[in-house]
């Protein structure tokens, strides 16, 4: 899952750039085409399109027939936390990656180089955004092949796939900062398994808010994952959606993930 750094990265920048100064846009393309690459070779990039998969067949089998005898379509109910768990995991392995970034001081040296400060951090986001857009696809081969459908416009499938994205890219956004100043970011790591555990399965992600003892049901039905999953569901079902909950969530996590960023790097800027 952890995908290695390259030491290459900040000489093949400069190798771009050589002493010119370089825009926003070519630096983060160039450092972001680095974290693909390395994602791709170190195999982080199978075990995002796979892990949906596996994780699908996980939930599906042993619960869709208690499901489906209600008269319910689990393939229909489950995809959404699926996508919502590959973004967790990506969240979990941009950890690793700021981690191995800041203990081989790549920091250092691309700062040194004539870009911009946020290019590094937005580069990593490059192939979060990547690894979302591979887990999707794995997710929706399986989720297809068992009875998973958009029922609505294009519009609400676009609002899907952006929604599925935002959520990895805000995790990630919190998870890369907390990885940047660790002092071990596979600890770190290791620590995060234990919340998105609890977060999933308590949640409207695997079933009703109803299945829950109701003296837990006001967490079940408003923790994050509960609103995602239930937005999800009803812009790939066609349901009426009442979107103020999940975007204040996603706005919510954004902007602490922003407000993470910028902190670790004026703490980095006063070493």
């Amino acid at each position: 899952m952890t995908a290695t750094l390259t030491s290459t990265e900040p000489a093949t920048l400069q190798a771009a750039v050589g002493r010119r100064s370089v825009g926003l846009a070519s630096a983060t393309a160039t450092l972001a085409r680095q974290k693909v690459a390395t994602g791709f070779r170190t195999g982080d990039a199978m075990f995002a399109t796979l892990s949906p998969v596996v994780f699908f067949l996980c939930f599906y089998v042993p619960l869709h027939k208690r499901f489906e005898a209600a008269g319910g379509d689990y393939a229909q109910f489950l995809t959404p936390i699926i996508f919502l768990q590959t973004g967790i995991f990506t969240a979990i392995a941009a950890t690793e990656v700021a981690g191995a970034d800041s203990r081989a001081g790549v920091r250092e040296r691309l700062m040194s180089l004539p870009i911009p400060r946020v290019s590094p951090i937005l580069g990593r986001m490059g192939w979060v955004v990547v690894r979302m857009c591979l887990a999707v696809g794995g997710g929706l081969i399986v989720g297809f092949s068992l009875g998973f459908r958009f029922h609505d416009g294009v519009g609400e499938t676009i609002g899907f796939l952006i929604l599925v994205v935002t959520f990895g890219v805000a995790l990630s956004l919190l998870t890369d900062a907390a990885g940047s100043v660790a002092a071990s970011s596979l600890a770190v790591a290791s620590v995060l398994m234990i919340p998105q555990l609890i977060l999933v399965m308590a949640s409207t992600g695997l079933v009703p808010a109803e299945s829950f003892p109701g003296w837990i049901q006001p967490f079940v039905r408003n923790q994050p994952l509960s609103v995602f999953s239930d937005a999800l569901r009803a812009l790939s079902t066609g349901a009426d959606l009442d979107p103020t909950a999940v975007i204040c969530w996603a706005l919510g996590l954004l902007t602490a993930g922003a407000l993470a960023v910028a902190a670790v790097a004026r703490r980095q800027a006063t070493r």
